[in-house]
Formats: structure tokens, C-alpha cells, sequence
């Protein structure tokens, strides 16, 4: 009985240090930034008029060469109104040469009755591996805030675009 609450406390200690070094981790091989966007108009993705969808744009710069792809397995916000359910792991994958992952998307549902749910610095708990070229795999699990509403390149050179408008 006297071993075993030193050994309760190091246990303990142990799985925190491996909580804490696992997002250290993916921080050092990538950087990753979370936008999101709702649907247009209600049924857009699913044609059920009741039912209201948004995505989170994840977009990730590559840190560590050897980094080949990045696997989610897990996603969460952490907002009562918004719901994900990712059936399939979301890759970012990272083409040679280029440090900038191909973007991706994962669907939400917004389960909320208000009109207007704002995600802006909501967090995002993400857990997956990190895949190395040389086979090795690195779990990550942390916790990211969302930045922004995402916007395509198009829409931001129209809105930085001055014209004129006649009446």
C-alpha cells in the first residue's frame, strides 16, 4: 500500500508529459491554421432544408522536410451549438518540394436554433499522427483556435480590386 500511491503520482506525471510533448511535437514538424465557412443557403450540401452545414478549412505549412502527411483522425470544437462527426481520417497531404499542404475540409453541423453562430476563436481538439518519410509516425493531440471565416482567393482579389461603380 505504500508503493502504490508514489506510483499512482508517477503514472500521473507521465501521461501529462506525454499530453504536453505530443502537440510540442507536431509544432515542430508543421504549422497548421483553421478557418471556416458556412453553407450558402440551407440544404446546399445534404437538400434537407432544415438541416444547416458549414467546414473547417484546415491549411498547413510543412516545418520538417521529412514530413509527409499529416492524418486526422479526430476533431472536436468545442462550441455547444456545432457537431462533427469525421467517419474517415482527413489526410493533408505534402507534395516534394512545396511546404504548403494541400488544403483540406472537414463538414460541421450546426445543431444550434440561433440564427448566427460565431466559430471565431472557438477551439479545435485534433488528434491523428504525423507520417515521416521514413515510416515513422508521431501521434499529435491538441488543442488549436479557429481564425477566421475563410474566404477563397478569388473573393479576396475581387473584394481588394477598386471599381469603379456607375449609377
Amino acid at each position: 500500500m505504500m508503493y502504490f500511491i508514489p506510483f499512482i503520482l508517477v503514472l500521473i506525471m507521465y501521461f501529462i508529459y506525454k499530453r504536453n510533448t505530443a502537440g510540442l511535437l507536431f509544432h515542430k514538424n508543421a504549422a497548421l491554421k483553421i478557418n471556416y465557412r458556412f453553407q450558402d443557403h440551407p440544404g446546399q450540401y445534404s437538400g434537407d432544408l432544415k438541416n444547416r452545414y458549414g467546414t473547417l478549412v484546415f491549411t498547413a505549412l510543412r516545418k520538417n522536410q521529412d514530413l509527409r502527411a499529416i492524418v486526422i483522425r479526430k476533431v472536436k470544437i468545442y462550441h455547444s451549438g456545432v457537431s462533427v462527426n469525421l467517419n474517415q481520417s482527413a489526410i493533408i497531404a505534402f507534395v516534394e518540394n512545396r511546404n504548403q499542404g494541400l488544403d483540406i475540409s472537414v463538414r460541421f453541423r450546426i445543431t444550434s436554433d440561433q440564427q448566427v453562430v460565431d466559430l471565431k476563436d472557438c477551439k479545435v481538439m485534433l488528434s491523428g499522427v504525423l507520417n515521416l518519410k521514413d515510416g515513422t509516425r508521431l501521434p499529435f493531440k491538441f488543442s488549436i483556435p479557429i481564425q477566421n471565416v475563410y474566404q477563397y482567393q478569388e473573393e479576396l482579389d475581387i473584394q481588394n480590386f477598386d471599381i469603379p461603380i456607375f449609377h
